[in-house]
């Protein structure tokens, strides 16, 4: 499997307006938005969408034309598939038990019978 991806950090990151916004026109692909309706609809500060966006288009993520953005269709599963997969390493970090050998006296807990 020579897949170049594999050995790349997905670069957006869950809880950001830049994945609020890829969020947005993965769901909405084959749609262009301008950065004002993706603020409304990402949920996301108006101020920072412009800036959000050309983010996005430097990681060549998504596509821009005359003033608006998109999700190239072709590569919409494949970018909505990134995301699902840094939404599962989110949850089972954040679902993690705490580890106990990071503790100090750790091996007092431990049950010795």
């Amino acid at each position: 499997m020579d897949d170049s991806r594999d050995y790349e950090p997905f670069p957006v990151l869950p809880e950001t307006d830049e994945y609020e916004a890829l969020s947005f026109l993965v769901r909405n692909r084959g749609e262009r938005f301008t950065p004002s309706e993706i603020a409304v609809h990402a949920d996301i500060k108006e101020a920072s969408a412009t800036e959000t966006l050309y983010n996005l288009l430097e990681k060549n993520l998504v596509e821009h034309d005359q003033g608006n953005y998109y999700v190239n269709s072709d590569r919409a599963e494949d970018i909505k598939s990134r995301l699902e997969s840094v939404d599962a390493a989110k949850h089972l970090h954040d679902t993690a038990p705490a580890d106990i050998y990071a503790t100090t006296d750790w091996e007092e807990d431990l049950n010795s019978s």
